[in-house]
């Protein structure tokens, strides 16, 4: 129902001179073949950040979210097509997208050495209070726990009665009584409303959308720190600056630099949460010490790939208001014995009664790139020849397609589990591995009714993904790969994002 929800949008798609332009173009899609990664031709060039004319000029190639531009590949060219001095984003095929080599370049940056982003489109509220109100407040808003030291990040649900993701944010306590909360592009209209709704009546919280006064800069890869380090006097080193933590710092000759390390994709990198003054100065000293470390560029397709391999959830495409976090393996986001939360009863029933769902990662072997149609979400997933769910977000498997082809083995006594860098197997390997898909899948009996779903029912299922009509084999998943890298991260490594903490053997075993 989410399409439908009134408070998905925002003020500005109830203008009437953009709703005049975007409805000439609407009804037509009704009738038209709706490609994948579809993208509206009206309406554009509407929120930009400063950053906006240099990444055009770096051969941006745009999507629209929320209003905002956001760069999805980057493809340069003195060409524009339509006559338009901008360009949108297309895909036009069910197959190999034709984005496809640029985008494997921009990952390979962001896994090898450096890639920059444009984060500006994240929603950005602060909330704060005189006292410790806006602790007790968001305490109850949210399942994880939020009193943290000054200058932590912490991953969060918002859940509601039912236990659901009515948001998902990263939440950055700037002081004792001021946080920083963080959320997707999608969630600007919904997370403000669901915040203010529940905030103490008697205006002892405060808040503010700050979305449209920072520009936000990601920097990702292996070379980040050392690229960031020549830009700052201020010391990067893990032990000063660890991961998950928040500073505030100069950059190039700008000062009240919001740094946070993390990157949403799993990557080694930090996210500058810059004031819209200092955006062109800061990207343009990123971009001029880059040239040492090879930056490139990176967009929104890329981005996707990487977290969709790490098995990384995002609100929207995967999680929803009927998603529980013991359903998608964020079961240690939840602090039950913090006290009182919204959702706490329903999440505590579920956990003694067991989920009826479950989140995976599918890996697609026997699948060709070149003539096959590829997974874009929504294909059935079938257990043992059975219907057992769908998958919600795809990607291309870069860095599973690598170690598969050079390495890997299927166990002999379990035809469905896959280990990667295993030392005792030769490099013929016929499994290739080109797809990731992320999905739910349940376990339904003869009459189509859920029933609870463990891990040994997901491990001991032979699946296939039905794609076109055609059944690909698939290996199954239950946790974050650790997936090799020329420049290993420690502090990374020991992150997952779905089931950090299993007790049962992972389908799929990444061996160094």
């Amino acid at each position: 129902m989410y399409e439908i929800d009134i408070s998905r949008f925002l003020a500005l798609h109830n203008n009437s001179k953009f709703l005049r332009e975007r409805v000439s173009e609407v009804p037509g899609l009704h009738y038209g073949l709706m490609y994948p990664m579809h993208e509206y031709r009206t309406g554009r060039n509407l929120r930009m950040s400063p950053i906006y004319p240099k990444l055009k000029e770096a051969g941006a190639v745009f999507g629209q979210v929320m209003g905002y531009e956001r760069p999805t590949w980057f493809q340069p060219t003195d060409v524009y097509e339509g006559g338009t001095p901008y360009r949108i984003a297309v895909t036009n095929t069910f197959g190999k997208p034709p984005w496809f080599d640029y985008v494997s370049s921009e990952y390979e940056a962001c896994r090898e050495s450096v890639g920059i982003s444009d984060y500006s489109s994240f929603t950005k509220l602060e909330l704060w209070s005189a006292g410790d109100e806006v602790v007790k407040a968001l305490q109850y808003l949210c399942s994880n726990d939020v009193d943290v030291p000054v200058g932590s990040i912490i991953h969060t649900g918002m859940q509601n009665e039912g236990g659901g993701y009515e948001n998902d944010c990263s939440l950055v306590r700037l002081a004792p009584n001021h946080y920083m909360v963080i959320a997707p592009t999608i969630q600007q209209t919904r997370c403000k409303r669901w915040v203010q709704k529940h905030l103490p009546k008697d205006g002892s919280v405060s808040m503010a959308d700050v979305t449209s006064m920072y520009t936000a800069i990601c920097l990702m890869g292996p070379l980040s720190r050392s690229l960031l380090a020549e830009l700052t006097d201020q010391d990067l080193s893990p032990k000063y600056f660890p991961f998950f933590t928040y500073k505030d710092m100069d950059v190039g000759f700008a000062t009240g630099i919001r740094v946070m390390n993390l990157t949403h994709t799993g990557e080694l990198g930090y996210v500058l949460y810059i004031p819209n003054e200092f955006a062109l100065h800061v990207y343009t000293k990123i971009i001029e010490a880059g040239e040492t470390y090879g930056v490139k560029h990176v967009g929104y397709y890329a981005m996707r790939a990487l977290r969709i391999e790490k098995f990384y959830a995002f609100w929207g495409q995967d999680l929803d208001t009927t998603t529980t976090p013991l359903e998608c393996g964020r079961t240690w986001r939840v602090k039950f014995d913090k006290g009182e939360f919204i959702g706490r009863d329903a999440l505590l029933k579920q956990k003694e009664e067991g989920v009826k769902r479950m989140y995976i990662q599918l890996l697609m072997v026997g699948h060709d790139e070149e003539t096959d149609f590829w997974s874009w979400g929504g294909e059935p997933i079938y257990r043992n020849g059975k219907y057992a769910g769908a998958t919600t977000t795809t990607g291309y498997g870069f860095t599973f397609k690598q170690q598969v082809t050079k390495n890997s083995v299927l166990e002999r006594d379990h035809p469905n589990v896959l280990i990667l860098g295993s030392p005792y197997q030769s490099t013929d390997s016929p499994w290739i591995v080109l797809q990731v898909c992320l999905g739910f899948i349940q376990n339904l009996d003869e009459h189509g009714e859920p029933q609870i779903v463990t891990n040994d029912y997901v491990l001991s299922g032979n699946y296939e993904v039905d794609i076109g009509g055609r059944l690909y084999t698939a290996k199954i998943n239950l946790h974050s790969p650790n997936l090799p890298s020329k420049f290993p991260d420690k502090e990374r490594e020991a992150y997952h994002a779905t089931r950090d903490k299993m007790v049962n053997e992972p389908i799929l075993r990444v061996i160094p």
